[in-house]
């Protein structure tokens, strides 16, 4: 799905996976897509990263909490990101497979029900969901970093990046989960970057040259920051970008281990984030 904002072609991260059978739609998931200039991922090595197909699109999530999903808000609005809307896509209809290493081998774990952020309205910003899962997990979750450990998310930081978005803009789709590593930018680069920056629900993240970014299939998906006893806790959730991995436009993710999205995450999901 791609949006035109002031002229500028943006591109919300996820991926129409559609197919037309004569004049029905077949709501079904589409082969994967990676990370642009990831590699791939080692079988268990991201027990908690989920993909997920919501109706027709295909998204990333984290498994934040047994059975709890964190994901892009335009993932779960039943209007995609064309117009943002709190109103989220039927439980029936989001499939979810968490800590598969190839697409379609993650554990299958029925959707109870989403919830979109409030202000998930007209906005770029506010672009998270949490998914209820029917029942637990059986793979082990990845916290979202607390108020104490906002030393993992500071600018210059390397964070790793995991998904099954596309390798390159409007590019192939392998199947294996894909990884790979970006800087946190500086609030005032990314406001740079884009017009419509908002310091309290977003962070960037890239290489001022490209080369490295999420692109379409990620949304929703981590952003992994490192703590001190070597543990993942998750500080950012992929949510758009100008393309993928060009240069000065670095990707867009919700801030979402910063007082305004955390502690909302933290009401829906209480075990989901750090103390």
């Amino acid at each position: 799905m791609r949006e035109r904002l002031k002229g500028v072609l943006m591109i919300r991260r996820f991926t129409t996976v559609l197919a037309v059978l004569g004049t029905f739609f077949v709501l079904a998931p589409a082969p994967s897509m990676a990370i642009v200039d990831g590699t791939d991922a080692a079988p268990g090595e991201y027990p908690a990263v989920a993909e997920i197909t919501f109706g027709p699109f295909l998204c990333t999530g984290t498994l934040i909490a047994p059975d709890r999903v964190l994901s892009a808000g335009h993932c779960g609005s039943v209007t995609g990101a064309v117009v943002a809307s709190p109103a989220s896509w039927p439980a029936a209809l989001i499939d979810v497979r968490v800590g598969g290493n190839s697409s379609g081998a993650g554990e299958r774990v029925p959707v109870e029900s989403v919830v979109l952020h409030p202000r998930y309205l007209l906005t770029s910003g506010y672009d998270i969901s949490v998914l209820k899962l029917s029942r637990p997990s059986s793979k082990a979750p990845v916290k979202v970093a607390g108020a104490a450990e906002r030393d993992l998310w500071d600018s210059g930081d390397l964070e790793t990046i995991v998904g099954w978005g596309a390798t390159k803009e409007g590019g192939d789709t392998p199947d294996t989960l894909q990884e790979a590593q970006v800087p946190i930018t500086t609030d005032d680069y990314c406001a740079g970057a884009y017009d419509d920056f908002d310091l309290k629900t977003m962070v960037c993240a890239g290489y001022p040259q490209g080369g490295v970014d999420t692109c379409q299939g990620d949304s929703g998906g981590p952003m992994f920051g490192t703590a001190t006893d070597s543990t993942l806790r998750v500080v950012g959730a992929t949510s758009f970008g100008e393309g993928c991995a060009r240069p000065g436009k670095p990707g867009v993710y919700a801030r979402v281990a910063d007082t305004e999205l955390r502690e909302w995450i933290r009401s829906h999901a209480p075990a989901g984030v750090t103390d």
